[in-house]
């Protein structure tokens, strides 16, 4: 059974960050709100956590980096992850390395993947990744198709590439590959940069109702879907100064270097999992401690953003401004969905 945090959030994902080195230098990169600390984790400790999570409901586990393909035993994190965490295991990837890796990786038992795709011209792929890897992100997802291997793509709106956005929803669609929509958010490089590079989700909203076949709002963290006449989908996933994002929030995270993260927006509320990972103990009692450690974590989750008196307020209250997104969008979806006359019981 999940644990359920004060705000009646249940716990149900686990994002586990292998490493903080990247081969790719991308203008946005968030590095999952981590700092540049070193690598902690192996597959012995990574099996520990996913045993402790599989026991309080965790059923999702996606490793993340930094780039962690870079991880030369990724295969047998992934194989750890697996066989410990009793669910689904995925790994979001640049896709440089795919070429080499995926093969060992589904045969470690990888259930899917996310590869960052923001731009199918190569001039314009270079300036945002620092790196001139597009044909090579290009085969390793022809690899994925190949393989059988589901794939959804990350794509990051910035100002460079937006534009760039229907030419990737036409690949994608053409491959089979669902797509998230990703807007910046002002966390680590993005953050530098933030005001130069952002744009509004919304601003992309019109033009892609003109495509939509179906239209619906998944429970987690509220992801306004879209379905084109391809059968992809395309989530789109705007979490800043949006309490309903953080409201619908079922996740937590495992840092690069051991420590249990209840939010990619702080740093101030870790739960250190080293000294278990370093006592003198079985096995067993590690796990029991570790998901104890989880409880712990989980009774400090809070929604970065919520809605008080009818703002949006960060958790500290340094942060105000319009509650926006979803409710923007849904307003537009259901004015699209009356348009098409959907049926009363489609999701809005």
């Amino acid at each position: 059974m999940a644990l359920i945090d004060r705000y009646g959030r249940p716990l149900t994902h686990l994002r586990i960050s292998v490493t903080s080195g990247c081969n790719y230098r991308c203008i946005f990169c968030h590095r999952e709100g981590e700092l540049g600390t070193p690598d902690m984790l192996d597959p012995a400790k990574i099996g520990l956590v996913a045993e402790a999570a599989s026991r309080i409901g965790i059923r999702y586990y996606k490793i993340t980096g930094g780039e962690p393909l870079s991880r030369r035993d990724i295969d047998s994190i992934v194989a750890s992850a697996k066989l410990y965490g009793r669910g689904e295991v995925s790994l979001t990837t640049n896709g440089y390395f795919l070429v080499d890796r995926l093969p060992a990786l589904t045969d470690a038992g990888l259930d899917r993947i996310n590869v960052s795709l923001h731009s199918l011209n190569g001039e314009r792929y270079r300036a945002l990744t620092g790196v001139n890897g597009l044909d090579r992100v290009l085969e390793g997802l022809s690899l994925a198709r190949d393989l059988g291997v589901p794939v959804k793509l990350n794509y990051v709106l910035t100002r460079l590439n937006r534009d760039d956005l229907w030419d990737v929803l036409d690949y994608a669609s053409q491959m089979g590959f669902n797509i998230n929509v990703i807007e910046l958010i002002p966390v680590g490089e993005g953050g530098k940069r933030f005001s130069d590079l952002y744009v509004s989700i919304t601003s992309i909203v019109k033009e892609l109702l003109e495509r939509a076949e179906k239209i619906e709002v998944r429970d987690l963290q509220s992801r306004p879907r879209i379905v084109l006449p391809s059968g992809i989908y395309v989530e789109l996933i705007a979490s800043y100064c949006n309490p309903y994002f953080c409201m619908g929030c079922t996740k937590i995270r495992l840092t690069h270097d051991g420590m249990l993260k209840p939010c990619i927006n702080r740093n101030d509320n870790l739960v250190n999992l080293n000294p278990i990972f370093a006592a003198d103990i079985s096995r067993e009692e590690k796990v029991e401690k570790i998901v104890e450690a989880f409880s712990r974590a989980n009774a400090l989750r809070e929604p970065f953003f919520r809605i008080k008196n009818g703002v949006c307020v960060s958790y500290n209250k340094a942060i105000k401004g319009s509650p926006r997104f979803p409710l923007e969008i849904q307003q537009a979806l259901l004015r699209h969905a009356r348009s098409e006359e959907h049926s009363p019981s489609q999701p809005l």
